[in-house]
Order: C-alpha cells, then sequence, then structure tokens
C-alpha cells in the first residue's frame, strides 16, 4: 500500500504566467494563515529579503510555499513577479536553475554566448537584469539542500548577497546548502525558519484531521500534538491511521509505538540515507528522554561532540534547551519510539546495560526521578536498593515522591513495604498537607517494630523522630516528650537536615521559643546550602509562627515575605507551607489595622482533596478560621461572613488542636459577632471556649468583651483585673485589649485617672508592634483616645496614629464645622492671637471672631482651651 504524506502535487504548464516548475494542488491545503501572513510581511519588509527554510522531510515547506505563490498569483495589487525552482529537476544545476528563472521572468539571456563557467556568471547577469527592472520579485527555489555543484553554490551566494531590494528569495531545503550564511546574515537582510517555525498548531491538526474524516476530541488532539509536534507528514499519517483504526485510543497508544507506516516514513525520509555509525549514536541516546553531551559520551562510548555536530549540519530534528549549565538534546516522540523499538532488537542484556549507564548517568547529573525509571528496567533490586538509599530522602523532598511510590508500586511493590519507604511516604504526605495520611503512615511504621530495612537502623530511628514531630506539629495532637535532640546525625545530609529543622519544631512546641528560633535559624542554613528549597521554606514558615506566636508584626510580614519569595522562585506557591506563609502575611496586616492582600485571604481560605475525597483548608484549620476572620473585612455582606466564621470556629474548637493556639482566634471572633449585634452568639461561643480549652488569657478577654457589651463594667474588671496582674504569659494584643477593656469600664464608672493609666499601657503595649486592631475592636476605644488625647506624653504620637486610622469610627457627639471654623480651629493649637490668625489667613480680624464664637457655641465651650479639649476629645483634632 502506498501512503502519501502531502497533498498531491502535480506539475503545470507555464501558461497563465505560473512558473512551470512550481507545484499546483489537486485538493486545497490546509490553510496556514500565520504562517502566510509572516511571509507575506517578510516581502513588504524594508529589511529582510532572504529566507531560509530549512527543515526534515514532510514538515510542510513545499506545500507551504506552493500556496503562498499561487495567493500572491491571485493579487489583484501590488502582485510581484514569480520565479520558482525546484533544484530536484535540475541534475546540473549550475546555468540551468538561472536559466530557468531567465525564462519565467522574462528577462533576456546574456549579451554573447558565455566561452568559460565563470564562477556566478549567470548569476552575476541575472542580478543585473532584475536591478535594471526594479519591480518588485519573489523568487522561490526549493530543495536546495541538493545543490552541491560548486559553480552553482558560488553562483547562489552571489545572487543572495547582491540582489536587489526589490527581491525576496526563499530558499527552502531539508539543510542549508553549504554557502558562507553568517555573509549573507551580515548585510541584515536575511532570516531562518526551522521545524518549529513549520510546526502544526492544534487548530491546524484539526483541520487537517476533519479533510481525512477524522474528529477528534480535546484530549485526543492535545495526544496528537504531543505525538508529532505538529510535523505535517506525521499528522497526515496520524489521521490516516486513526480512521483506519475505531478504537480510538488504542490507535493513540499504537501510535506511541510507532506503526509501520510511520516507521516507513522516516526510514524512507530520513534515517536510511544515515551512516552506521550515526544510527548507532541515535539509537543508544534514546533510551534517556533527553540527554547532555557528556551522558552520550557515557552511553556510546565517546566521539558524542563530532557526531551531534554531523547531526546539527544535515539539520537531523534534534532540540536543543540549556538548562542547569548543560545543554541538554532530545528526539520528536516518534523518531525516539522507533530508536527504542532498535533498543528492543538488541537484546534483554544489551537493553539492560544501556538502561543501567543511563540511570548512573543521569544520577550523577543530579537528576534520581529520571533515573529510576531506567533501574526498573534493569531488572536487579540492588540497584534500585541504592538508588533509594542515596536519593530516596532527596526525591521526596524535591516533590517527587508520588512518581516515587507510583513506580514503585508498578514495578516492585514488596520494596513498599520498607520501613524507609514507610516514612517516606509521612515525608511526602506531611508536604503536601495530607496530616492524617502521615498519622497513619506512623502508625504502619510502629506496628513493623523492629523489622530490618536495606538502610541502617539509625537512619529508621532519626526519620522516625524527625516525621513525629512534624506530624504533631501538623495535626496539633502535640502529647509527651516531643525533644528529639538527642537523636545523633545520620551521616546523611537529606536527613540531617530535616532532623534539624524538626528538632528545631519540638523546641517551639515545648515552649522554648528563643532555642526553637536559634534551632530553626540553622536549619535553614543547613536547607539552602543543601538545595532543598522545601525544606527552607518549611523552615521559614515555622520561624514566621515563631514571629506569629508573639505578634511581632513586623518579623511576622518579613519573614512571611521571605518565605513567599522562596515559594515563587521554586514553583512551591501551591504548597501548604506557602499557603501558611500568606495566611501570617494577612493576620500581620489585620493586627496593624490594615487592609490584607485578598491573595492572601484566598490562600487561607483554599481547600484541597486529601486522600479519603473529603477536602481540608490547605492552610490548616487554624489558617482557615484566619482567613474567614481576614475575608469579613473585605466581605459585601459582612453579616453572613461573620456566620461563617462562627461556624468555622465551632468547627476549630472541636478539633483535637493545641489549646493555646485555638485561643488566640477566640477574642477576634468574639468582637467579630458583637460589631454585627450578635451577644448571644457571641456569649455562646466565649463559654463554650472556656469549657473546652479553659481560663486562657484568650478566654478570659474574650468573655470580658461579652460583658463590656453588655454595659457590666463591674463584671469587665472582675475578668481582666486578675489577668492583668499577672500578664506575663499573656500575648500582647491580649494585654492591650484588656487594657482597653479596663479603661473603658474605669472611664464608664467614673474614674478618669485609672482610665487614662489604662489608655496609656494599652499604648505602651500596642506601639512595639504597631498593633492597631483591638483600637478597632473595643467599641470605646477610639472616643477615650479623643478624650485623652494631648494627656499621653510620648504615647500621644501612636495614640494619634490610631485616631487616624481609616478603619476608626466613631459616634458624632457635635454639630459639623464649616470648612472655615474647621480652619480656624485648627490654628487655635499654635498659640497665636485672632490678630495673628486673621493675618495668616488673609481675613479681617472680625471674621476670626465670629468664626471662634460659633465654634465655641457649637462645642459648649467658653474659652480656646475647652474648646481645644472638647476638639481632642471628639476626634475633630
Amino acid at each position: 500500500m502506498t501512503i502519501s504524506h502531502g497533498p498531491d502535487l502535480r506539475s503545470t504548464s507555464a501558461g497563465g504566467g505560473i512558473p512551470p516548475e512550481m507545484p499546483s494542488f489537486s485538493s486545497a491545503p490546509i490553510a496556514r494563515t500565520t504562517l502566510i501572513e509572516r511571509l507575506d510581511a517578510i516581502v513588504d519588509s524594508d529589511e529582510h529579503r532572504v529566507l531560509l527554510i530549512c527543515s526534515p522531510a514532510g514538515s510542510g515547506k513545499t506545500v507551504l510555499l506552493a500556496d503562498w505563490a499561487s495567493r500572491l498569483r491571485a493579487r489583484t495589487s501590488r502582485r510581484p513577479a514569480l520565479g520558482w525552482i525546484s533544484v530536484s529537476e535540475h541534475p546540473e544545476p549550475g546555468h540551468s536553475l538561472w536559466q530557468a528563472l531567465r525564462d519565467q521572468l522574462g528577462l533576456p539571456n546574456p549579451p554573447q554566448p558565455r566561452t568559460v563557467d565563470a564562477p556566478g556568471f549567470d548569476a552575476a547577469h541575472l542580478v543585473t537584469a532584475l536591478t535594471a527592472r526594479g519591480t518588485p520579485t519573489v523568487i522561490v527555489i526549493d530543495d536546495a539542500h541538493l545543490v552541491a555543484e560548486p559553480l552553482a553554490l558560488a553562483g547562489l551566494e552571489h545572487f543572495l548577497l547582491h540582489a536587489p531590494p526589490t527581491v525576496t528569495t526563499v530558499v527552502s531545503g531539508r539543510f542549508d546548502p553549504p554557502l558562507h550564511w553568517h555573509l549573507i546574515g551580515l548585510t541584515e537582510r536575511s532570516t531562518r525558519w526551522g521545524a518549529a517555525d513549520l510546526a502544526m498548531t492544534s487548530t491546524e491538526i484539526a483541520a487537517l484531521c476533519r479533510e481525512h474524516h477524522c474528529e477528534l476530541d480535546d484530549a485526543e488532539l492535545a495526544t496528537v500534538l504531543d505525538l508529532t509536534h505538529g510535523w505535517a507528514a506525521l499528522v497526515r499519517i496520524t489521521a490516516m491511521y486513526l480512521v483506519a483504526n475505531p478504537d480510538r485510543a488504542a490507535a493513540l497508544g499504537v501510535l506511541a509505538r510507532p506503526p509501520r507506516a510511520v516507521s516507513d516514513f522516516l526510514v524512507g525520509e530520513l534515517i536510511g540515507a544515515l551512516p552506521p555509525s550515526i544510527r548507532l549514536f541515535l539509537t543508544y541516546t534514546s533510551v534517556p528522554a533527553a540527554f547532555t553531551e557528556k551522558m552520550a559520551d557515557d552511553l556510546i562510548g565517546g566521539g558524542a561532540t563530532h557526531t551531534l555536530y554531523e547531526l546539527d549540519r544535515m539539520n537531523f530534528p534534534v532540540s536543543s534547551i540549556a538548562r542547569g549549565g548543560d545543554v541538554w538534546f532530545s528526539y520528536h516522540p516518534m523518531l525516539r519510539a522507533y530508536f527504542l523499538a532498535e533498543v528492543n532488537r538488541l537484546g534483554a542484556q544489551a537493553r539492560a546495560a544501556l538502561h543501567l549507564r543511563t540511570a548512573n548517568a543521569l544520577r550523577r547529573a543530579g537528576l534520581p526521578r529520571q533515573a529510576l525509571t531506567h533501574l526498573l528496567a534493569v531488572g536487579d533490586p540492588r540497584h534500585l536498593r541504592d538508588l533509594l538509599v542515596e536519593h530516596g530522602t532527596t526525591m521526596v523532598l524535591d516533590g517527587d515522591g508520588a512518581a516515587l511510590f507510583g513506580e514503585l508500586q508498578r514495578a516492585r511493590p514488596s520494596m513498599l513495604d520498607d520501613p524507609f519507604v514507610w516514612l517516606l511516604r509521612v515525608l511526602d504526605a506531611l508536604f503536601h498537607g495530607s496530616a492524617a495520611d502521615a498519622h497513619a503512615y506512623l502508625d504502619v511504621v510502629d506496628s513493623r517494630g523492629s523489622r530490618p530495612s536495606f538502610v541502617p537502623a539509625h537512619w529508621i530511628d532519626a526519620l522516625t523522630a524527625a516525621a513525629t514531630v512534624d506530624t504533631a506539629a501538623a495535626t496539633g495532637t502535640v502529647s509527651g516528650d516531643l525533644a528529639v535532640a538527642a537523636v545523633p546525625p545520620t551521616g546523611n545530609p537529606d536527613i540531617d537536615c530535616y532532623l534539624a529543622i524538626q528538632s528545631a519544631t519540638a523546641l517551639v512546641v515545648g515552649g522554648q521559643l528563643g532555642r526553637g528560633e536559634e534551632a530553626l535559624s540553622r536549619g535553614l542554613a543547613l536547607a539552602l546550602h543543601a538545595g532543598h528549597p522545601r525544606l527552607a521554606l518549611r523552615a521559614l514558615t515555622r520561624l514566621t509562627f515563631i514571629a506569629c506566636g508573639r505578634e511581632a508584626t513586623a518579623a511576622m510580614r518579613d519573614r512571611a515575605g521571605r518565605a513567599l519569595a522562596l515559594a515563587a522562585e521554586h514553583g512551591l506557591l501551591d504548597t501548604p507551607d506557602a499557603a501558611q506563609a500568606m495566611t501570617a502575611a494577612g493576620l500581620a496586616a489585620y493586627l496593624r489595622g490594615e487592609e490584607p492582600d485578598p491573595s492572601h485571604v484566598a490562600a487561607a481560605l483554599t481547600h484541597h482533596a486529601v486522600q479519603d475525597g473529603s477536602e481540608s483548608p490547605i492552610a490548616g484549620w487554624h489558617g482557615y478560621v484566619v482567613g474567614q476572620l481576614l475575608a469579613v473585612e473585605q466581605a459585601a455582606d459582612r453579616r453572613a461572613a461573620v456566620d461563617d466564621l462562627r461556624r468555622a470556629t465551632q468547627l476549630l474548637l472541636d478539633k483535637n488542636t493545641v489549646p493555646a493556639a485555638t485561643a488566640t482566634v477566640v477574642p477576634h471572633v468574639v468582637w467579630a459577632l458583637l460589631s454585627v449585634c450578635e451577644p448571644l452568639a457571641a456569649q455562646l461561643l466565649a463559654e463554650r471556649a472556656q469549657r473546652l480549652l479553659g481560663d486562657l488569657p484568650d478566654i478570659t478577654v474574650a468573655r470580658a468583651a461579652v460583658a463590656e457589651a453588655a454595659g457590666h463594667s463591674q463584671a469587665v474588671l472582675a475578668l481582666v483585673e486578675p489577668l492583668l496582674d499577672g500578664a506575663d504569659d499573656a500575648r500582647p494584643s491580649t494585654l492591650v485589649t484588656g487594657w482597653l477593656l479596663y479603661a473603658s469600664a474605669q472611664h464608664a464608672i467614673g474614674n478618669r485617672a485609672k482610665a487614662r493609666t489604662g489608655l496609656e499601657n494599652a499604648l505602651r503595649h500596642a506601639a512595639a508592634e504597631h498593633l492597631v486592631r483591638p483600637f478597632l475592636d473595643v467599641p470605646n476605644a477610639i472616643e477615650l483616645l479623643d478624650v485623652y488625647a494631648g494627656r499621653l506624653g510620648r504615647l500621644d504620637a501612636f495614640g494619634d496614629l490610631v485616631r487616624q486610622n481609616r478603619n476608626t469610627a466613631r459616634r458624632s457627639t457635635h454639630p459639623a464645622l464649616t470648612d472655615a471654623e474647621l480652619t480656624v480651629l485648627k490654628h487655635l493649637p499654635s498659640g497665636r492671637t485672632a490678630q495673628q490668625i486673621a493675618g495668616d489667613l488673609g481675613v479681617s480680624i472680625n471674621t476670626v471672631k465670629t468664626h471662634l464664637r460659633s465654634i465655641y457655641a457649637k462645642f459648649g465651650a467658653n474659652s480656646r482651651v475647652a474648646a481645644l479639649d472638647f476638639a481632642r476629645r471628639s476626634g475633630v483634632l
């Protein structure tokens, strides 16, 4: 059976001004609109007058150019003269090529017969004739790779270098004719297209398949594009194969091997003429999906540089990309599939040896994930165990855990039951936010007892201790002694780095924040040195947690920012650690009375699916409640958002979490409920939190908030005074809120001195970390600042900053002032006389006095001092 790899091309006569060598179509070709527009742009440009199209057989060069040339001939305006030469029709193109062009373009022959074949004579004459004519001309030289005669090459080079600006020359071939292309490039008149430029798009592939009555859905179209890379001939073969095989999924699977039709095309058009040494090189280097020059030397025993040069010279379809300081080469998927079939014909022993060499080369290149697939093909489990010992932890820390366990499940399921592999599963689950899975895998490790592993026993002990701490921190089920400081280093850099971070975590969970912070900083340095961004991100996130525990808002924001920069650099923004860092950054903004970044709020609220199919917040349940709290500030329906927050908090209380961590959000939720006039819901939440968590400082403040909303000043004092007397264990915002509640209660019962003292203490504790939020939550806080403004000494500066926050709300207690009255009022603190103020404002003294009388009347004051006092208390100043 004969297979056609492109539209039926046939030569036509020269009638109608069509060059006799230009092919035409028995059916319309697939429209390549974008490429035709690019060709038109080259013709219309003043910069590029030579286009070299260099790509393998069947990539659509001739079809594209013939379609474009036909469109040029069909123009009604700006139609250029057209010449088309197919070198395959000129066995000795030195003279006949130029003579054919003269005939097609209607140009005169040289003035006298040629007596010698002077290099470039015919080309030079054609240049002279085209220059004299001066009309736009397009010349297409197809199959230019066949030009090999020295005189013909010299003439072609002369023509390309000296053709007038009115001439656009398109040189098309499978590989570059051996010309001095660098000289042509120096004229800044040339451009080059390769196989990537000619690759068909998904839209064009779909159209070509429809031409063969083959309709593809989106998934099938993506598969065809992935298999063919848009290589036109292979797309057409694929379409015909799919039509002939109704089982579409099976047919696509066969195409990846590839079928005989593809092999025949590749051998006939690309591979058959290659020397045996190059075919052997292609066979061996097809084993890895991509390879470097050094890897190729390892596979073939040397000489890769020369072979790669030869492949480049003949424009063989080899892709290259610079990555990690090396150049990586790869083959077209169907080409690689052909050569992999050749590998299979070498025999089992040779095939295994090639896979082992490939695996070792990939390991040396720092690519254990890719090496794993080849070691599984070797068949000897010893090599696989060696890989897991050396790189197993690295693979999990690099995010390749799922691939590792999947490959083992497929090829070596017995190895999954090793204690070391179970512990790697724990790490993988933790880094993907599946704390429940991690806990279950740890239980399996415990149940295995002293079962031997292929790694040393002290590795198992160290990983178990570290993973236990990590799991406890992730689930909030902290109990017993989590200290792992006594566990000695293993000598494995990856395990020791993970152990260092979890040792620091144990200190933090145990309340030793200072020591834990120092240890986490060391662990961070180790992770960065070892090149483990996931571990570094975890260390930075836990350093952020320490800042959150202290409510050090500047440090929270700085550390979260560093964590997110690291996550962005390494593609880890969708991890639980990154979501927790975003949550911390949002909380820092909230505590400072600023607007949280909406993306941080969204990260805190994002859910992901766990192994049992259920959903859980990627930032954890505590982070989710914080996200709900932040969302209240941005909600259009505040009442509905507060109700969502209440339900999330109740869910958090139901979970077996760390009481101190859970208690931190309770006061904020109570204030949110009170802000939407839900005192009963606030009271019930505070009472339930007290039952479940005990009389922690945060819970006491939440209960005092409920009492303050009910106007029970004595009850407020009864709750907060004992707390403030022993305030060493309370968080800064708890102390600030407690002192504000104290000041508000004292002010309500008329004890102004104590109210002022309470306000001063609140400002003192708040100023260090810029804690504005408590002043926004406690209803009377802003009014207290207004009343005592100007009487708080050095604390007045922070008090004024809080009063100016855009989220502050006051109850208006005075008639509004006019703009003129407000202007006069703002001059009163200066101590200047009415006459001086009038001079400053450029008005009469009587006008100033009139404004002053109006101000005094509105404020109920009878002097400048009384007016200023009232203005500060009411927030006007």
